[in-house]
């Protein structure tokens, strides 16, 4: 199979949005699938994405983006699945295979309504070494709760696939509150050999930033502006990990549902059974919901 590289760079320059009521959702499908903005009045959500191109591996650190056919990193890109050992491509500067190819290449729109719309990727085998073809869809909803996100994936390939999901957000918040059990302390090449039992209630942007890997924190977490806004992140039990990330002095904070840990696929082969890997039939389907449920302060509501 010849391995297939992404484009060398996105082009986000088009753009399509959805509403309800005060709440706008704006997506590039051409940007990785990307969602751009999350707004409601005056009040960003997430950090809204203004670049339209960019070269891959160099992804904005703005707007939201699927994790597709994984999650988080693989070490050094390689992994060994059914006693075949597989080796993927790094993007440009990443030294371990990094969140799957489906931020790199265009998503095709498949429906878009007054206050929905679907994204579809259709990646064929061997993009960045990934053996297996597959269907990914972002199905997003918006109404007077929040924005509520469907990803899926298709196994098209005609072996059974590891895979694992999960989205990326870049919110504007100051910090969230949670309750997780369990706690994935990472080495110094990012990526965790095992897990521990804890109790993290909060976390926060700090000028030494956090890359904090969690299970176990039952698909509730609460995130908090100084103005009073809060977003309520609920996502259904096929999100059984989350990943909290900030750079030392950024001004943005990643509270990523994910199915699996990072580096799953080894912890997995090596006999851990918490790590959240999955895997898909040919032919079969899995998908995982989450709503952001937007609450702005009252005097917010009333303008």
């Amino acid at each position: 199979m010849q391995d297939l590289p992404v484009p060398a760079s996105l082009d986000a320059s088009e753009r399509i949005t959805i509403a309800s009521g005060a709440h706008l959702a704006e997506f590039a499908p051409g940007g990785g699938g990307r969602l751009t903005r999350l707004s409601t009045h005056t009040h960003d959500w997430i950090v809204p994405l203004a670049a339209t191109q960019w070269p891959a591996g160099q992804w904005p650190r703005a707007g939201s983006y699927p994790l597709a056919p994984y999650a988080n990193r693989i070490r050094d890109g390689v992994f060994a699945f059914n006693g075949v050992r597989h080796a993927l491509q790094s993007v440009p500067g990443r030294p371990h295979a990094i969140h799957g190819a489906g931020l790199h290449q265009a998503w095709r729109v498949r429906s878009h309504g007054a206050d929905s719309v679907d994204l579809v990727l259709d990646q064929p085998a061997g993009v960045l070494g990934w053996p297996w073809a597959f269907e990914c869809v972002q199905r997003y909803r918006l109404d007077a709760r929040g924005l509520s996100v469907a990803l899926g994936i298709t196994n098209l390939g005609d072996t059974p696939m590891p895979f694992g999901l999960g989205l990326h957000p870049y919110f504007t918040a100051e910090g969230v509150t949670l309750h997780a059990r369990r706690e994935w302390p990472a080495d110094a090449d990012g990526l965790p050999a095992g897990s521990k039992a804890v109790h993290v209630r909060e976390l926060r942007r700090s000028a030494s930033g956090c890359d904090t890997y969690l299970s176990q924190w039952e698909g509730r977490a609460t995130l908090h502006w100084p103005d009073g806004h809060q977003l309520a992140l609920h996502a259904d039990p096929a999100f059984a990990h989350l990943v909290v990330y900030t750079a030392g002095g950024s001004e943005f904070l990643c509270v990523e549902p994910v199915t699996n840990v990072a580096d799953a696929f080894n912890l997995a082969a090596a006999g851990d059974a918490r790590t959240g890997m999955r895997v898909l039939e040919p032919g079969a389907r899995f998908s995982a919901t989450a709503l952001f449920r937007l609450d702005p302060p009252r005097e917010a509501i009333s303008r």
